[in-house]
């Protein structure tokens, strides 16, 4: 079934199904879905959980049960299942369509995919999982829809914004999500227990860090390794948290994936200058390489949310020296 957000968490709170997509045009916007997803699977005793980030040559084995050696008490497990942009091919497009009609009771199957077109979203794949679990589909946040992001943004974080607050932050941010959720995280720390008024973001932004997300980003991008490192700190010592750090780097591993496999950055938006990066860095990378990447950067997210005993913060820093 297809559900609207608000119906989602209603639903979310008194059932667990077995399986779940999330579809936004930014991974953060649903991140929160997978989490609650996650949360309640464990207090249900799906303690295990695999992550598959999905190219186009990936083994899609796990999600068939044939070959498992399940042991005397039944293992659970939650498999999240990451597409990026290209949609499962017609490997996995059959493995999803096949795993809808005999789910598999001890599995939690969760597949989150972001800038997905509209044919993939009404593919045969699609609809399977709409037909045979909850499929919710978040649309694009564009400068009319963007204040509204920020307040409900804001309520999740115990933020009590004023409208003025809210319309500035939006027009400084210019429909970046990450930008605005950098702010808000910082807004938590700045002004706890207390109204934020237009004054309070004015100061708020003014004061911006030292270094922000985008310095980040690039010089992640640019292999400016001891710089990357720098920002880490800096930006962590300044009440950054880890999930934020992490969508920045796996934001520009992912654009370099989508290089790699398309021979182009055509369906990337940015400015010249980052095109031209992103197409030098990929000259210099494999696809082995990616690959690994991508499987770090499930793991840091695995760390972030309690279910490894790796530290976030030094999974994060090995990321940066390693890339």
């Amino acid at each position: 079934m297809k559900l609207s957000k608000a119906n989602f968490l209603k639903n979310i709170e008194n059932e667990l199904l077995g399986i779940y997509s999330f579809f936004g045009e930014e991974s953060i916007q649903i991140a929160d879905f997978t989490d609650r997803v996650i949360k309640l699977g464990k207090t249900k005793g799906f303690e295990d959980k695999q992550t598959h980030i999905i190219t186009k040559d990936s083994d899609w084995s796990f999600l068939s049960s044939e070959n498992e050696n399940f042991d005397l008490f039944g293992s659970k497990k939650i498999i999240e299942i990451k597409l990026l942009a290209i949609g499962p091919g017609n490997k996995g497009s059959k493995a999803i369509k096949d795993y809808c009609l005999s789910p598999d009771q001890n599995k939690l199957v969760i597949i989150h995919a972001e800038r997905l077109d509209k044919k993939q979203q009404t593919s045969a794949w699609a609809k399977a999982l709409e037909s045979n679990g909850t499929l919710v589909v978040e649309p694009p946040v564009n400068k009319n829809s963007m204040p509204g992001w920020i307040k409900e943004k804001s309520i999740n974080l115990n933020i009590d914004l004023s409208k003025e607050a809210i319309f500035l932050l939006a027009e400084k941010t210019e429909g970046n999500l990450l930008a605005a959720t950098q702010e808000l995280m910082k807004l938590t720390l700045l002004f706890p227990d207390q109204n934020v008024s237009m004054e309070n973001m004015k100061k708020s932004i003014s004061n911006s860090a030292k270094y922000s997300i985008f310095d980040l980003s690039n010089s992640f991008l640019l292999g400016e390794k001891k710089r990357t490192v720098r920002i880490i700190e800096t930006l962590k010592a300044e009440g950054t948290q880890p999930p934020l750090i992490l969508w920045a780097l796996s934001k520009e591993i992912i654009n370099l994936y989508k290089v790699i496999e398309e021979g182009s950055t055509r369906n990337i938006w940015g400015p010249r200058f980052y095109l031209d990066s992103l197409n030098e860095k990929a000259k210099r990378l494999s696809r082995s390489k990616i690959k690994k990447s991508l499987q770090d950067v499930a793991e840091i997210d695995a760390a972030i949310k309690g279910l490894s005993d790796k530290s976030p913060w030094q999974s994060i820093r090995e990321l940066a020296l390693d890339f």
